[in-house]
């Protein structure tokens, strides 16, 4: 009979054959804490050889009394740099994050600390008297150094993990099906860089032989949370992950009040890791109420506020330009025949919440027309007067949203808003593809994703309708602000083009 020694020992021995990692966890979550006092640095540095730069330009070479005169505004403006251009996520995105991506975020984050700083400087007077070349090349050289500083700090994380320098441990305390897909899951997502040190349960030890007994579904070795104990004060232990339900509260709470004896974060891993339902993100509701949040605004929080701040600026200034066209516009309109200039149709928009359209009349009017059920426009409708036709083929009766922009019912772009009640084979939308109403998660867009990628004018099929949402979900997963700016230059040659306009 095998007594407990004899199955601990060797336990022990075999965890401690393992190599000893060179760079621990905490030691890369320390240099994440330490990137703002970075960014502080990288901007007085910034200052400093914005100084020399400009001078030299300038011809005047390194001036100290220029930098003497700056150097205080410079050091009190960079002072707003580790607020503005840290990001909690990134510690935890550095795994899947590209570098290019990586790059557009900060350079987002540094358009904020810029308008923060210009602002703060020029509501102070503090900066009127600060040449602009010199603010100009500070901020250069400043976006240069924070970019690359991160960028270099992930890529040799990275390179750490490859190697498998750089080494996350992770306990897994409860034997069964949940523990089988989270090791499946870590190993899948961090292959080079995931250590399991292996799976605890007091339950895998039978009372009448104190042997140990594998589980079914892993080839992995089983000990008991003393097991756990002993090894934590012999090795860097990250994680101690909880595979058990939450209904066995009784249990949690000991086995919780046992392992606070080692130093490391106790984890309860949700029992749907590996499954398809959503289990990766956390909120907090009322009073600090703990939920798993399932799904979420898809821009929210900045990102909402800058989208909001793009679709004032953008569309104000469209607007302005505009106008003189749409002038004569509506003087051809009216010219032409009887009939109201802006034509009004119900429509979709954000939460499925209803609005009205404008648009540029294209069709002969007549109050008849109106009353009677909607009807999509064809390629050779009749309906269409000349006039019309010429500006549905160069997209300009579309540019009356743009007042349906400055009113918040619409974004620029955005998945572009559908009749309400619009039939595609005698079907409506989410009786074709049950993703539809998912495109009504944003305001509608004058222009979108889909648009710009050749399915532009009417479905007519249940394939284009199909084609047309899996877009628009790409638009609503995807959104950034970069991304909005390559759809609207995409639009310019679209419409250029002429592709599919009706």
């Amino acid at each position: 009979m095998m007594n407990t020694e004899d199955v601990v020992n060797p336990w022990q021995m075999q965890l401690r054959a393992h190599s000893k990692r060179k760079i621990s966890r905490d030691t890369v979550t320390l240099a994440f804490d330490l990137l703002p006092l970075a960014d502080f640095a990288c901007l007085i540095l910034s200052g400093y050889l914005g100084t020399l730069i400009y001078c030299t330009v300038t011809g005047d070479g390194l001036s100290a009394d220029i930098w003497s005169i700056h150097k205080t505004r410079i050091i009190i403006l960079a002072l707003l740099a580790p607020v503005l251009l840290y990001d909690r996520k990134l510690r935890d995105a550095t795994g899947h994050i590209s570098l290019w991506n990586l790059a557009g975020n900060t350079v987002m984050r540094f358009i904020k600390f810029s308008g923060a700083a210009l602002t703060l400087g020029f509501l102070t007077h503090s900066l009127v008297d600060v040449p602009r070349g010199l603010a100009v090349t500070w901020l250069a050289i400043g976006l240069v150094l924070v970019t690359v500083l991160r960028m270099l700090l992930v890529r040799e994380l990275r390179v750490l993990e490859r190697i498998g320098v750089l080494c996350e441990s992770v306990a897994i305390v409860g034997a069964g099906p949940v523990a089988d897909r989270l090791i499946q899951q870590l190993l899948h997502a961090r292959p080079d860089s995931m250590e399991i040190v292996g799976i605890f349960d007091d339950r895998m030890a039978d009372p009448a032989t104190h042997e140990t007994r594998q589980p079914a579904a892993l080839n992995r070795p089983v000990g008991t949370l003393q097991d756990l104990l002993d090894i934590g004060k012999t090795r860097k232990i990250d994680w101690v992950l909880l595979t058990m339900p939450c209904t066995a509260e009784n249990r949690l709470l000991s086995m919780i009040h046992t392992l606070k004896a080692l130093s490391v974060p106790v984890g309860l891993c949700p029992e749907n890791v590996g499954l398809l339902l959503p289990y990766r993100m956390i909120d907090y509701v009322a009073d600090g109420l703990p939920v798993t949040l399932l799904a979420d605004r898809p821009i929210r929080h900045w990102a909402a506020i800058i989208k909001s701040v793009e679709d004032v600026l953008l569309g104000g200034l469209l607007l302005l330009l505009l106008l003189p066209i749409m002038g004569l516009i509506a003087l051809a309109i009216r010219l032409e025949g009887a009939g109201p200039i802006l034509f009004r149709q119900p429509r979709h928009g954000a939460n499925n919440d209803v609005f009205d359209i404008f648009k540029f009349r294209t069709m002969r009017w007549s109050a008849d027309a109106e009353q009677g059920p909607l009807k999509q426009t064809s390629v050779d409708d009749m309906r269409i007067t000349p006039v019309g036709r010429l500006l549905r083929k160069t997209s300009l009766d579309e540019l009356p949203q743009l007042f349906n922009v400055l009113r918040g019912e619409m974004s620029l772009v955005g998945p572009r808003p559908h009749a309400v009640n619009m039939r595609t084979e005698d079907r409506l939308g989410h009786e074709i593809t049950d993703e539809y109403p998912h495109r009504h998660r944003v305001k509608p867009g004058m222009t979108g994703w889909a648009q710009v990628n050749g399915s532009r004018g009417a479905t007519d099929t249940r394939e284009q309708l199909r084609r047309r949402v899996e877009l628009d979900i790409q638009y609503v997963e995807n959104w950034s602000l970069l991304f909005d700016i390559k759809i609207l230059l995409l639009t310019f040659w679209v419409v250029l083009r002429g592709t599919n306009a009706r």
